[in-house]
């Protein structure tokens, strides 16, 4: 079992609100993806049962009653005017369950206004794009990077300045400096077909990746 890592910036893949190392993706992916499946299978199966089917139903005239008082708000009424009061216990159920869950809505909103305001004061990585857009993901703690720009700045060649090879712009960059290379000579006959093999797996590949979180609107 994949365990999430929320907090150490290594784990900078997210799933469901979780966050896994690079490495630990894939697994964890379908581990949600069994979870969430046998959860769905045991929904499906309570339905069928009779309580489910009441509660079930009891859900659909919940809402149907909500949307009648908002639509006539009399229906809040006695029939002679009066207010509802404790002599209607099934009023009275339904208003107090309609609050908590006003309650309930509003404190999950405040929450998650709150996270998305610390995500998006959350320092950002400095690697600027071939295009000049700037990275978006959050950068590690202590660094100006973030992990995966951080791993590439590591595996970058101190011979040939190329840079990293995350979309079409840099890898069309990248031929352009093979090309200097080849013309000047810094490189030998082999170097240059190693590094023309990267250059075209970098090219297949760069479709079928992924380095940024996308933000949340």
């Amino acid at each position: 079992m994949i365990f999430p890592r929320n907090g150490d910036p290594r784990a900078t893949v997210e799933i469901n609100g979780y966050f896994y190392y690079p490495e630990d993706a894939e697994e964890a992916r379908r581990e949600h993806d069994a979870r969430a499946e046998y959860i769905q299978k045991i929904r499906d199966q309570w339905l069928q049962t009779k309580h489910g089917q009441l509660c079930k139903e009891l859900h659909e005239k919940f809402h149907e009653y909500k949307a009648e008082l908002e639509k006539h708000p009399y229906a809040q009424r006695r029939p002679d005017g009066g207010a509802l009061d404790s002599d209607y216990p099934e009023h009275t159920l339904f208003a107090q369950a309609l609050d908590q869950m006003s309650l309930h809505l509003r404190e999950r909103a405040e929450c998650d206004r709150q996270n998305l305001a610390k995500a998006r004061e959350a320092a950002r990585c400095t690697h600027l794009h071939t295009n000049g857009d700037q990275c978006r993901s959050p950068r590690m703690k202590g660094r100006k990077l973030c992990y995966m720009h951080a791993r590439m700045k590591e595996a970058q060649a101190v011979k040939l300045d190329l840079p990293p090879l995350e979309d079409a712009n840099s890898i069309q960059v990248a031929i352009m400096k093979l090309q200097k290379a080849v013309i000047d000579g810094t490189l030998d006959h082999k170097q240059i077909g190693y590094l023309s093999n990267l250059i075209q797996i970098a090219a297949w590949n760069v479709s079928r990746t992924n380095f940024e979180r996308e933000e949340v609107e």
